[in-house]
């Protein structure tokens, strides 16, 4: 597995399917990687959810428009997770939205 550091993906093949870049080197267990886009309200509660399993989370706000030229809260998170916990996470995900 390989993983692209600008945009933090775990990908099989040997470019980024975000960005295209080839620059990709072998993922880690410890690598945070993107699994979702989630709106705020999901995101926080899966948030606390995953921390009460012991699984590092991060929530980047994500967003575009006026909300972000004011500086309000934007509707939605980037999810990352370390590669070691990305499965468990997408299969979390898969059977929320079942």
């Amino acid at each position: 597995m390989n993983f692209c550091e600008g945009c933090n993906i775990a990908c099989d093949g040997e470019r980024c399917p975000k960005c295209g870049r080839k620059k990709l080197r072998a993922v880690t267990e410890d690598d945070f990687c993107l699994v979702a886009r989630v709106d705020r309200i999901f995101g926080d509660n899966l948030k606390t959810n995953l921390e009460n399993e012991q699984i590092d989370c991060v929530l980047m706000p994500y967003g575009t428009g006026v909300k972000a030229q004011f500086a309000l809260p934007l509707e939605s998170y980037l999810l990352y997770v370390r590669y070691k916990n990305l499965d468990h996470v997408r299969q979390i995900l898969k059977e929320k939205n079942g």
